[in-house]
């Protein structure tokens, strides 16, 4: 019981704030290690995923978020441990290149850009 009632106020809380921004529809879901999947939808078509990822049971982004084009590319690959960035985040580019960029503790490590188009 002492372990669902964080996840149940974090639930509530998530609830509660889905409610402010009616327009945009917002999925959660229960998942392992005390985790809540949260898949956000586009305000002007609720059936497209506009991006979904992991909070924790302090309410903190937590593990991988995935964010989408409105045509259901990946945008972005991005990671987070316990509210910070952390890991490397992968961006998609319209020029069909790819930026990496390595962060530690919300800080920059390393950027990389690769596949550029030669013309």
């Amino acid at each position: 019981m002492k372990k669902k009632f964080p996840l149940a106020c974090l639930l509530c809380f998530l609830t509660s704030f889905s409610q402010e921004n009616s327009t945009q529809r917002i999925a959660y879901k229960e998942a392992a290690n005390e985790l809540v999947q949260a898949t956000y939808y586009y305000a002007d078509n609720s059936q497209v995923v506009e991006r979904k990822g992991f909070f924790n049971r302090d309410g903190e982004l937590h593990g991988t978020w995935i964010s989408y084009d409105t045509e259901g590319n990946k945008t972005v690959i991005a990671h987070y441990k316990n509210g910070k960035k952390h890991g490397t985040w992968t961006y998609f580019n319209k020029d069909n290149t790819r930026t990496k960029v390595h962060y530690n503790d919300n800080k920059i490590v390393s950027v990389n850009e690769s596949g550029k188009r030669v013309n």
